[in-house]
């Protein structure tokens, strides 16, 4: 028996104990009044038959004591004697005596003997004849209040019997009626609400009765519709996205459970494409957020008019959605099925009067319908998104075993950060920067790398962005900013005070405005000047964090930091823009480097930044040389300084040191000296 079953079943007991209690707390009482009220008549009643007897006796004495006066005084007492057997016909009296003047008694009748108590009434007997009036004496009589006593007992015993008759008939008057007003009512009720307990739909209680309950059935009706309509939107707006009214994350589970049932076939192959809109959160910085989630509305109404009846389109959150097409024929046919969704995102929307035109990446992950991973879609396809939006916008990239093992791999690293801080896994190389006139050395970058037990030595570009995503960039920070003092200090007793070393400087950072202080502690710590330092930030982070960037870099430079600008030539920002920032140093990308001498047209940009370069008062230093006509050519467009793998590849300390040492005799570097750590020249 299932379990709402019981419940019905149980349910009838429950109202009868209701009605039962009512009665056990009712009868009760109405029996004690009905028994109080009754025996308060009969003591009425019997008080007033002991005061009509005793009156009675009292007459009887009177007039007796009238009759046997004078023949008691003539002493006739055979008169007296049968004046008094004339009163023994009362069954009340139980006896009678007439006494003289003297007090003896000169006649007595006993009617009956009286195992009970008898009352007594005494009146004097007087005589008068003419002028003459004397007390011939006194008669008593002894009666009986049985007849009352026995009467009043009757009495009670019926009305006993008669109101316990009444109270079992008020009883079972009780239990009809409340049955039909109270027990009926409320088993509708209590059936109704098991009913919608079992089924989750609104059930009406059937009574129709105008009285109190009829009253309470009715509101208990309306409140069953309306808190079935709640419970329909509250249901609704659960498992649906209030913005955009697609299926959201929690329906998404659900979904996926029921595709297997769903297909028509477990070889059927199930397209999940996961979308994520590149840009968003500059459509929310330049038009608002209330635009922003216009723009929501129109990519949902765009998706829901690119599929089929048969597909599945939700919104996870923020600019994600979901799409899924149970059934394809191929992965080719998933792939353009996911370009189709594509187009149809980056038809131009109208905000503000101004067009924008959408654009998104999409992580696409192909299944069958009885494969076991199929719970694991979102995450497969995620891996998939991940890998997208690494490339460009726009792009659909599809779930492979390559992709797969990335990301197992970008996963063990990421959780593997903390035990790589607390078992110094994290090392920091360097790599010299040197004036391209004479070659020597001016200073260092410090370079962090990750000597993983299990993947060996691993290049920043890998783990940098698993170090910013796990809140460790301050961490990594004070870590490299260590190090690099303790590598001043190696340098100054290795007789170099005058190389400085350059520390990358996480966007995050220049929010922080604690890092100053922290900067003068280590150097005061390891007894280091903070102008020996020198502060590397990207364009992208001064922008991006004006203010904030504007007042950390103001601190860092008053204490004697050198701030150099990294990359330069990778962002949207101008020197002429940037001016506004306390800035000592240029760094030109190497994306600009490599084509020279051969293309013309970087060698025209170089110079056109070393030109403004020379005009803000900013010295330049060109990175990623690794041929001599391209430090040739730099010298020659006016770039002072350089580095890259022509002078020497980051290496650790001690590799740098014992290089240094060995270069102490030149005076100067050279172009043709390989590593002396050649397992460190990655």
């Amino acid at each position: 028996m299932t379990g709402p079953d019981r419940n019905e079943q149980a349910a009838p007991p429950r109202l009868r104990s209701v009605v039962r209690a009512m009665i056990w707390a009712t009868v009760p009482v109405l029996l004690l009044v009905q028994l109080l009220a009754s025996a308060g008549v009969e003591a009425s009643s019997f008080w007033s038959q002991i005061r009509q007897l005793d009156a009675h006796i009292a007459r009887v004495a009177e007039s007796r004591a009238e009759l046997i006066a004078e023949p008691l005084w003539k002493m006739r007492y055979d008169q007296v004697t049968n004046v008094l057997n004339e009163i023994m016909h009362d069954e009340t009296i139980a006896a009678a005596a007439v006494y003289d003047d003297t007090g003896v008694a000169i006649a007595r009748v006993v009617a009956r003997p009286s195992g009970q108590a008898v009352a007594e009434v005494s009146r004097p007997i007087n005589y008068s004849n003419g002028n003459m009036a004397v007390q011939a004496g006194r008669i008593a009589i002894a009666y009986s209040y049985a007849t009352v006593y026995a009467d009043t007992g009757s009495r009670l015993m019926r009305l006993l019997i008669v109101g316990l008759l009444a109270t079992l008939a008020t009883v079972v008057a009780m239990r009809i009626s409340a049955n039909i007003f109270i027990g009926k009512p409320l088993a509708a009720i209590m059936s109704a609400i098991q009913r919608s307990k079992r089924d989750g739909r609104a059930y009406p209680a059937d009574i129709r009765s105008s009285n109190e309950f009829g009253q309470l059935a009715h509101a208990f009706n309306a409140m069953q519709h309306t808190t079935s309509g709640a419970l329909d939107r509250l249901g609704h707006m659960a498992s649906h996205d209030p913005l955009t009214s697609l299926p959201n994350r929690r329906s998404l589970s659900e979904r996926l459970v029921t595709l297997s049932s769903d297909a028509g076939s477990p070889d059927s192959l199930i397209a999940f494409c996961f979308i994520d809109l590149d840009d968003f959160k500059g459509i929310n910085d330049t038009f608002g957020h209330d635009a922003g989630d216009k723009f929501l509305v129109h990519i949902s109404g765009r998706l829901r008019e690119a599929v089929e009846p048969q597909d599945w389109v939700a919104r996870l959150g923020g600019d994600e959605f979901v799409v899924i097409r149970p059934e394809v024929s191929n992965e080719a046919t998933a792939q353009a099925f996911a370009r189709q969704l594509l187009n149809a995102i980056s038809e131009p929307i109208r905000l503000h009067d101004k067009q924008v035109v959408p654009r998104a990446s999409i992580g696409l992950a192909v299944r069958r319908a009885g494969d076991s991973e199929l719970s694991y879609l979102p995450a497969l396809a995620d891996i998939a998104l991940y890998h997208a939006k690494t490339k460009a916008p726009g792009t659909v990239a599809v779930l492979n075993e390559a992709l797969q093992r990335d990301y197992r791999r970008r996963r063990e690293l990421e959780l593997a950060i903390p035990a790589g801080f607390a078992e110094g896994q994290f090392e920091v190389w360097y790599q010299s920067q040197v004036d391209l006139g004479n070659q020597g050395i001016v200073g260092l970058e410090a370079l962090i790398r990750w000597r993983h037990p299990e993947y060996g030595v691993i290049g920043p570009g890998e783990f940098l962005s698993l170090i910013e995503r796990s809140g460790n960039n301050a961490r990594l920070t004070r870590y490299v900013l260590t190090d690099a003092c303790r590598a001043l200090q190696h340098l100054a007793a290795a007789g170099r005070p005058d190389i400085r070393i350059a520390i990358n400087l996480p966007p995050s950072e220049l929010a922080d405005h604690s890092l100053a202080a922290e900067l003068r502690e280590t150097c005061l710590r390891f007894g280091v000047a903070a102008s020996s330092l020198e502060l590397e930030i990207t364009e992208g982070s001064l922008i991006n964090n004006i203010a904030s960037a504007s007042e950390t870099l103001h601190r860092l430079r008053r204490l004697g930091a050198t701030i150099a600008l990294d990359d330069f030539g990778t962002g949207y920002s101008s020197l002429a823009h940037l001016r506004r920032f306390p800035l000592d140093k240029v760094k030109i990308d190497k994306a600009f480097i490599s084509e020279i001498p051969d293309s013309a047209e970087d060698k025209a940009i170089v110079g056109v930044i070393a030109s403004l370069a020379g005009t803000l008062g900013l010295t330049l230093v060109a990175e990623g040389i690794e041929r001599a006509e391209q430090a040739q050519a730099m010298r020659e467009m006016g770039v002072r300084f350089g580095q890259g793998f022509l002078y020497q590849r980051p290496q650790p300390l001690a590799a740098v040191l014992q290089w240094l040492e060995g270069q102490a005799g030149e005076g100067r570097i050279r172009v043709d000296s390989p590593p002396l750590a050649p397992e460190f020249a990655a």
